[in-house]
This record gives C-alpha cells, structure tokens and sequence, in this order.
C-alpha cells in the first residue's frame, strides 16, 4: 500500500489516527484536508449568527445559537438554531388566517431544527450546505395550525443563510484532485478523492 492509499484510509476512520513515522508535515496537513470536523462547520457559520430578516410586514424571523450535529444515515449535516419571530400586518392577510391578523406586532421565541445536504464548488473550492430543510419548527404560545406561515419564513431565508456560506474551502493542491464524494460520519465530513 503506498502513501496515498494509507492516507486516504485513515482519513475516512479518524483524522486523528496516529501516523507511521515516515510521514512528512505536508502528508499531515494533506491527511487534515480530508476530513472537516464538526467544531470546524461551527467556526465557519457561528459569525453569520444571529440572523435577522424582515419581509414585507409579513413578519421577522431571527435564527440564533447554532447547534450542528452529523447526520451519517442520511448523509447531512443538522442545525438546531434558537428562533424568534415577529408576526407582521399582512401575515394575516396572505396566509388566510384571521387569527394572524390579531396578533399584529405579536413575537415569540421557540426552536427549530434544519436539515443540510452537501455540495461543492469548483470554482470557490468551497464544499457548502446544501437545500436545506425544515424538520422541525416550535414557537412558545403559537398553535400548530398557525406554525404553517412560520415554516414559509424560515424556508424562505434558511437557504439565503446556510447555502451560501462555504463551511471549508480545499486547499488549491487537493482541488486540482476529483473530489468523488462526502460522507458524513458522526463526527464530520470525510472527502473521498479520486486518482
């Protein structure tokens, strides 16, 4: 098995795989881009937060507090995020749902709980979340026939949010490489080269 090969393998097992004594410090900074872990998704999407967007007296949504955790079996990356919300004059109006329209000017604070791809970009060398999708949304003293409006909102921002921030960018001597997939593992992300 040549260098190549012995790297590639411990990076899908653990990045923190002891490694034989003839690797080179460029091999060790090689055998770190093949794998992202959690607490450096984090670090990469943490300044982004908190997130506020208005949007035409329909309401506000805040998203704060970014908790991520992997998710192997469905091979994406989960967010909890701390939500506050703000219901606006039209919200009422545009949903079709009177009772909105009484809690003009209204907020509330709750959870919700966002699902990520993954996809890469070879022009940025950027590896980004991608589509991503609301599993879970509660606001304290709103009734789940009135969540739908809410759910519009934050898959409404959510992408403007999450897909369009890199979480890692390759280092230039490993993107001129095929990247041929990303696995999520409980940990993070591990970066599958081809040839």
């Amino acid at each position: 098995m040549n260098r190549r090969e012995i790297l590639r393998k411990a990076a899908l097992f653990s990045p923190a795989l002891a490694l034989p004594a003839c690797q080179t410090v460029s091999d060790i900074a090689l055998l770190s881009q093949f794998f992202i872990p959690t607490t450096h998704i984090a670090a990469k999407l943490k300044p982004h937060f908190p997130f506020r967007r208005g949007y035409q007296d329909v309401g506000q949504l805040m998203l704060s507090n970014p908790v991520f955790s992997m998710v192997p079996d469905q091979n994406k990356v989960r967010i909890g995020l701390t939500t506050g919300m703000m219901v606006g004059s039209r919200l009422g109006q545009l949903s079709g749902i009177p009772a909105l329209e009484q809690m003009a000017g209204m907020s509330s604070g709750g959870t919700c709980q966002l699902a990520c791809g993954l996809r890469y970009d070879r022009e940025t060398r950027g590896i980004y979340l991608k589509e991503p999708v609301l599993e879970k949304l509660e606001i304290d003293h709103f009734s789940s026939t009135l969540m739908d409006p809410f759910r519009q909102l934050v898959n409404m921002f959510g992408p403007g949010l999450l897909d369009k921030r890199p979480i890692h960018t390759l280092d230039p001597s490993l993107a001129s490489r095929f990247l041929s997939g990303m696995v999520v593992q409980p940990t993070g992300i591990a970066l599958k080269f081809g040839a």
